[in-house]
């Protein structure tokens, strides 16, 4: 059996350096050099996106040069970075994003577009021009989509069209984006060309408002159906007859990963958690870090007690949404896994495969010295070196030790739940569906592609996470600027390189562009046709 362990951390950068102030061309350029060397020692593979360690080479050598000879503003080392970065394809790499003081003052567009499997349509406008909710989006200032979506993955690290489509749609309101998409644009207003539903040509001119104004201004939405759960890991019936049961994932996050920092891995534990209670469950943390962690609900917890619910009601369908799910960390949903298949999980091959880098920031990430890390694996990896077949579990061995392996090193708040199974699954419905969508990412993905490994059907959108990419989150500051850095340090292989997934996971079933629209391009419209789905089934 191979399972693998990845850790994400999330962070917001509070730098004291000014956007627009000019700042020496010898510090910029010694960050970025810092930033290349941490490249070369810390992810796997920063060559091929260039095509090649000379033309990496090549490039970096350009753009510290540039750096050196002219001062630039942070904010135009920032693009130029992440622009350097994008070659790479890899939507863990990255600088974070400036603090708002740092940023250029920013300018909006009251617009909002949302990904079907074929395209981009039109979901928030001005109020006006609420009759064109739906449209496709054509292209914008005569510009065609596709070009702009180039032109969006060598601004942004894109692993797939639809990491495309997802960077293209959080953006497409910032006037800064408009400008590095369309460097020829000049004016205050954005002309954006629209196919409406009935298939007719049209252009809608949008101004760029200030934060106050667009806070004022009225604007439409499309519809949300509203009989499904919203909050983080909130559960319901979402059928009269109790027979569906959706299942909502807003972040691979839970007591259960928190427990685990405060014991291994207390140097970032208070930032994620700040995260995850401000951005993800929208409240203050405790001020008392213990306090913090034990209010919140466990994964693995929660999702007995949904199944328990489901095996009262002998429910048939589980729907387990990772829409809009930008990840965590993945080793909490093994033990749902586990619950909801029993044993068969534990003997069941995903067939991946996953190797990290040694570094010295990998060292770092894991608050321990490269001597420890070898003593605690038997091995004798040098920095440099890729950890080909570590970790891998032995099938050979009896299935009881395997199971008890298995609840020991799991990373789960309810581990004598997990014992009391005895390898039995709580419950396992008839079907298991997973809803993904564009934003569904890393660990969120890793959760979908285990559950359709398991024999769950894949609904929704392409998510923007590839199958076969870099993986992780190893984090660093530039000495002078201070912004921060995220950098892959391993890679995952999780399908044949000629898969047809292998860089797109296609879900089973995706709705075509006449069944979006005949749910009125619903925000729940993948819900509402699986419920259709279900109910010719039955």
């Amino acid at each position: 059996m191979k399972h693998f362990y990845c850790f994400f951390v999330f962070a917001l950068v509070c730098l004291s350096l000014p956007a627009q102030d000019k700042v020496n061309g010898d510090s910029l350029a010694a960050d970025f050099h810092y930033l290349v060397e941490q490249l070369e020692a810390t992810h796997p593979d920063p060559y091929t996106g260039f095509g090649g360690k000379v033309f990496f080479r090549k490039q970096a050598f350009d753009l510290e040069n540039e750096l050196r000879q002219s001062p630039h503003t942070l904010q135009q080392f920032w693009d130029k970075s992440m622009a350097f970065l994008s070659f790479i394809q890899d939507g863990h790499t990255y600088l974070f994003s400036l603090a708002p003081k740092q940023q250029k003052e920013q300018s909006f567009l009251p617009v909002g577009f949302r990904c079907i499997p074929d395209g981009l349509v039109a979901q928030t406008l001005p109020v006006s021009h609420k009759d064109l909710l739906g449209s496709a989006l054509v292209g914008v200032n005569g510009r065609s989509l596709d070009e702009l979506l180039t032109r969006t993955a060598s601004i942004f690290a894109c692993e797939n069209l639809y990491n495309r489509y997802s960077v293209f749609c959080r953006n497409v309101a910032r006037k800064q984006f408009m400008q590095q998409l369309l460097p020829d644009l000049k004016g205050d207003a954005v002309s954006f060309n629209l196919r409406t539903p009935e298939g007719n040509e049209t252009t809608l001119e949008v101004p760029f408002m200030e934060s106050e104004e667009l806070e004022k201004a009225e604007k439409a939405s499309l519809p949300s159906w509203d009989g499904c759960p919203t909050g983080q890991m909130d559960y319901r019936f979402i059928d009269k007859q109790q027979q569906v049961m959706m299942f909502k994932v807003n972040s691979v996050m839970a007591r259960d990963n928190f427990e685990y920092m405060y014991k291994y891995m207390k140097g970032d534990l208070y930032r994620q958690m700040e995260f995850y209670y401000q951005q993800k469950l929208g409240k203050e943390m405790p001020d008392d870090t213990v306090q913090a962690i034990r209010e919140l609900p466990s994964f693995s917890g929660t999702f007995a007690a949904m199944l328990k619910e489901m095996k009262k009601n002998r429910s048939e369908y589980l729907i387990i949404d990772l829409r809009d799910n930008s990840g965590g960390w993945t080793p909490i949903v093994l033990a749902t896994l586990y619950q909801l298949y029993g044993d068969r999980y534990l003997q069941t091959d995903m067939g991946t495969e996953y190797y990290q880098i040694v570094s010295p920031l990998y060292m770092n990430k894991l608050e321990t010295t490269l001597e420890d890390f070898n003593k605690q694996r038997g091995t004798h990896y040098a920095f440099g070196d890729y950890t080909f077949g570590d970790g891998e579990a032995d099938d050979a061995e009896p299935l009881d030790t395997l199971r008890q392996q298995f609840i020991e090193g799991c990373m789960s708040s309810v581990k004598e739940e997990l014992r009391a199974q005895q390898g039995a699954a709580i419950y396992t419905p008839k079907q298991v569906f997973v809803v993904t969508n564009e934003r569904t990412f890393s660990a969120a993905f890793h959760y979908a592609f285990m559950l359709w490994k398991m024999g769950a059907t894949v609904v929704g959108v392409p998510s923007s996470q590839a199958p076969n990419t870099f993986m992780e989150q190893t984090l660093f500051k530039l000495p002078y600027t201070g912004v921060e850095v995220s950098i892959s340090n391993s890679i995952q292989v999780f399908l044949p390189g000629k898969d047809k997934r292998a860089k797109t996971f296609w879900p089973d079933l995706m709705p075509t562009h006449e069944e979006y629209a005949k749910y009125g391009f619903d925000k729940q419209a993948e819900i509402l046709f699986l419920l259709d789905r279900i109910g010719k089934e039955e």
